[in-house]
């Protein structure tokens, strides 16, 4: 790739020496992700002083090691990135992007602004990121790691987008640089930055990988238990040829935001319960997460509407700062890539046929064997031989459907956010709406990724206590998705038999 810019005359930026260089780390550096450039947009019932919003965030990036989220992307010549932080900030090479649109209407009023998501009496369907594209388009948008590494652009951009009674804030960043924890710590210690007297968190593990020796021989792991079922030769053809075959067939995939009420969810939980206790037999009943029940609901729709009896490999990412016994400091937070992966393998008669709290409990139980301590560890050992060319392995049934699902709900990104220092004073605030805090967010890849398709990206919780979930799939699956929620509100509202 480079040899093929070089030719046609695009080159990378030039190196500036005087520029202070910061570390990326080994998950940063994964094929798998950091290709990426993530868009979180967060959508607020009041007028926001978007000059406001810059400073506190211009703020936050010149205290102490939060300079390295001011710096440039940049790649070594062993392919490996890194950050390239400016001295000192100018109009020239500014701590970040920002860029503005106001509108002198109500977002109501606006033709593609009133089509934003918004909370319904039950489960809907509604626009996804894209139609926000459309709304709410960012002149200069990085849409991919090129966008950085060829230019001098900083690693984040802020967009605001205003009207008389709402405000549209988008964050922009490279995924190499962060995932959900990390933008969730990045617009919490924001909302400190904007006020004058906030307690700002420092920034760890700025310049020496807290992962450091995790995954190393010398650390020594035990052998990944799912090793012996790595999909690979013929199998790994087969997986491939397949999904090569869906984008011949459906090259179009569509987003759409997933709105599901508290109480359905809850509904839905209880009901698994239920199921699974009566097929358990035993006194105590095993637990079942909310997130859980979501992914097995998704799951089963993917199978049913793709029409075939095959198994199911489920790829669920997994946040290991809480589960991995790493050297972790206090005082602060981290802002880089702590994630890992669980995959389950599911057969077709659990995944199609068996009570959907039986296809919930395996996935409890594929997360309960990932998440342990060793086992992550090797996990991690794996990632660090991948180095930023090798795609992540695949463990199951090469003859699978493959589906991909990340859930972002523990993050609490509504909560974290609070944007009230920077309500004008003369905002009307929304009936029951939190001062400062969003009505809705969602998270986005920006670019084209033709591959992308049966995902689902859990965003979380509005302050509601409803679900918000991104899905990318087929245009024809929508319509069964709408009949497949109505079909499943009736049966929760069963009575227990």
């Amino acid at each position: 790739m480079q040899f093929l810019s070089d030719l046609f005359g695009v080159r990378r930026y030039p190196i500036v020496e005087t520029d202070e260089i910061y570390p990326l780390y080994f998950l940063d550096n994964l094929a798998a992700g950091r290709g990426s450039v993530l868009s979180e947009t967060l959508r607020f019932n009041h007028v926001l002083d978007a000059g406001k919003l810059y400073n506190g965030l211009t703020r936050l990036i010149q205290y102490g090691d939060w300079r390295k989220l001011g710096g440039r992307l940049r790649m070594r010549s062993d392919g490996l990135l890194e950050i390239h932080v400016p001295r000192e900030f100018t109009e020239d090479r500014p701590a970040i992007q920002f860029t503005t649109q106001v509108f002198d209407i109500a977002i109501e009023d606006h033709k593609l602004g009133s089509q934003l998501p918004k909370a319904a009496d039950g489960p809907s369907l509604q626009p996804g990121p894209r139609t926000l594209d459309n709304f709410n388009p960012i002149p200069n948008r990085p849409d991919t790691l090129q966008d950085y590494i060829y230019s001098d652009r900083p690693i984040l951009r802020l967009h605001v987008t205003s009207f008389t009674n709402s405000t549209v804030v988008t964050l922009i960043w490279p995924h190499a640089v962060a995932g959900g924890l990390g933008v969730k710590e990045i617009i919490s210690a924001w909302s400190k930055a904007l006020q004058n007297d906030g307690d700002m968190p420092a920034l760890l593990g700025a310049r020496k990988d807290v992962l450091d020796g995790v995954g190393t021989d010398i650390d020594n792991p035990p052998p990944y238990y799912l090793g012996q079922s790595e999909i690979k030769g013929w199998g790994f053809a087969k997986l491939a040829l397949r999904l090569l075959w869906s984008v011949f067939r459906h090259p179009e995939v569509e987003s759409r935001a997933i709105c599901l009420p508290r109480q359905f969810v809850s509904q839905l939980r209880e009901t698994s319960m239920r199921e699974l206790h009566s097929v358990q037999k035993g006194d105590d009943a095993p637990f079942l997460s909310e997130g859980d029940v979501l992914e097995a609901w998704a799951s089963r729709f993917v199978a049913q509407a793709r029409g075939e009896e095959r198994p199911a490999l489920i790829v669920t990412s997994l946040d290991i700062t809480s589960r991995l016994d790493a050297p972790w400091e206090t005082g602060g937070v981290y802002v880089q890539n702590t994630a890992g992966c669980v995959f389950t393998s599911v057969d077709a008669d659990v995944l199609l046929r068996r009570p959907l709290g039986e296809l919930a409990h395996v996935l409890r139980l594929s997360i309960q064997k990932s998440a342990t301590d060793e086992q992550i560890r090797a996990q991690l050992r794996i990632f660090r031989t991948l180095g930023h060319k090798k795609s992540i392995p695949l463990y199951g049934d090469p003859d699978s459907h493959l589906m991909s699902f990340s859930n972002w709900t523990k993050f609490n990104i509504s909560n974290a956010a609070d944007f009230s220092p920077a309500i004008l004073p003369t905002s009307l605030t929304g009936s029951g709406t939190p001062i400062g805090k969003p009505v809705y967010i969602h998270c986005q890849a920006l670019g084209e990724n033709r591959y992308l398709r049966n995902c689902f990206n859990i965003t979380g919780k509005d302050w509601e206590g409803n679900y918000w979930i991104t899905a990318f799939l087929y245009p024809e699956d929508w319509t069964k998705l709408e009949e497949y929620m109505e079909q499943t509100c009736q049966r929760i509202r069963e009575p227990t038999k």
